[in-house]
């Protein structure tokens, strides 16, 4: 009979599920996609891109958190690595309006015009004259005209 209620317990502890931590640790990232923005708002682009990537490890799929970097890589004017940001977020959502306006501002910049007219084409497709599509009008005109 002991043997049996043994072997019962056993199972019972065996069935149950285990969590394990390190002292101190967690398994979820506490940032969320607005602490990432309020880091790009302060101009801290280092601290925004290491919590993006924090947040990516939960949010792999995040076009936003793509977005953010590719944003704060280019204004640390690292364009390589905002391009790659910018291709990551629409690849994960083609009609992101926030990085298709941002990637069309990194064109102008590196002199890219026809890209940048192709950004704010799709912008138009996607939502008109939304606010992120007359930003990106306004700056293409400008580039336009020399200025």
């Amino acid at each position: 009979m002991r043997r049996v209620i043994l072997a019962a317990g056993m199972a019972a502890m065996l069935a149950a599920p285990v969590s394990v931590y390190a002292a101190g640790s967690s398994t979820s990232s506490d940032v969320s996609i607005g602490d990432v923005k309020r880091y790009v708002d302060r101009g801290d682009y280092n601290k925004a891109i290491s919590k993006a990537k924090e947040y990516l490890e939960e949010n792999s799929r995040s076009a936003d958190a793509y977005n953010y970097i590719g944003y704060s890589y280019r204004q640390m004017g690292d364009n390589g690595q905002a391009r790659s940001a910018y291709d990551k977020a629409l690849s994960i959502d083609p009609s992101h309006v926030g990085a298709h306006e941002y990637y069309g501002e990194l064109e102008i910049k590196v002199g890219n015009m026809a890209a940048a007219e192709m950004h704010l084409a799709k912008l138009t497709q996607i939502c008109g004259s939304c606010e992120e599509q007359q930003m990106l009008a306004g700056k293409v005109a400008r580039a336009k005209a020399g200025g």
